[in-house]
């Protein structure tokens, strides 16, 4: 008994020195993480597709104080931060998984631009989306030509809950959706597909989007409301807010501060407007 007292104390100080020994460190890796997230100011020129489809883009007010300059905070915490460089370096291998396969598009008949952003860039691979009615600027991720047609593709990395939702549902993420549609008509294609991959085991699922009559109504309005948006800007004519402060949009809003200490607004310009379902 007094063996088995000495060896479960002696388990325990090492474990006690154990954790004071790293007491902290995971603190001070997530404060690595987030050390370059400072305040900073930034003015946009056009619409980002990707910025337009997620919370705060489809606020009117957001925009024209985005076009007026202002300072940009990026809210994001350690592991959001590690989220998205994550998801940045699976686009990368699966684009490189593209261009290996032979689905890329090798005779492009718009001007690509591409983004150089690796060694081994391919036309076909992050194609830049420009528009100048109404102003667009993005990047779609690849073009492919599968089966004798051309196919707008965008790849996104979701967690295994969400993966398997759209796997059994057969549903793409509205806002990735949404983000297709838009570079779909940029390009004038009927065609784009949402490639899903399983950031737990790296499995892929692809969910083919074909242009309708519900999707082009959706993005004709889209591209009407960044044409009101704009003007808006232009004619110094502030929106209104359609939104509370601790509306679960205006707290991720990155110019939160700015919107809260600018004016009230005189014009009001509705939220962009939902894609629903299909009827």
């Amino acid at each position: 008994m007094k063996n088995l007292l000495q060896q479960v104390m002696i388990k325990k100080e090492i474990h006690n020195g154990d954790v004071d020994f790293t007491k902290g460190l995971i603190e001070s890796i997530e404060k690595g993480y987030t050390a370059n997230l400072k305040p900073k100011y930034a003015k946009k020129y056009s619409f980002s597709p990707s910025t337009l489809v997620w919370n705060h883009g489809e606020c009117a007010r957001f925009w024209y104080l985005a076009f007026e300059g202002t300072v940009w905070e990026d809210n994001a915490d350690a592991y959001g931060v590690a989220n998205r460089t994550g998801g940045n370096l699976s686009h990368g291998r699966i684009q490189d998984a593209l261009l290996k396969s032979g689905v890329l598009a090798e005779d492009l008949e718009m001007d690509p631009e591409p983004r150089k952003y690796n060694k081994q860039i391919h036309p076909a691979m992050e194609l830049a989306v420009r528009s100048e009615d109404p102003p667009i600027n993005g990047f779609a991720d690849a073009m492919l030509h599968y089966n004798g047609t051309d196919i707008v593709g965008e790849i996104k990395t979701v967690p295994n809950e969400g993966f398997e939702y759209r796997k059994m549902h057969r549903k793409p993420k509205m806002d990735h959706l949404k983000q297709v549609l838009i570079y779909m008509k940029v390009f004038k294609k009927d065609k784009g597909v949402l490639i899903y991959e399983n950031k737990n085991n790296h499995e892929l699922l692809t969910l083919p989007i074909e242009l309708n009559d519900h999707y082009r109504r959706w993005v004709n309005q889209a591209f009407d409301w960044m044409r009101t948006v704009r003007k808006a800007w232009v004619d110094q004519t502030i929106p209104k807010r359609n939104y509370r402060s601790n509306s679960k949009i205006c707290a991720r809003c990155p110019i939160q501060k700015a919107c809260s200490e600018a004016e009230a607004g005189t014009i009001k310009i509705d939220s962009l407007e939902n894609l629903g379902e299909e009827l």
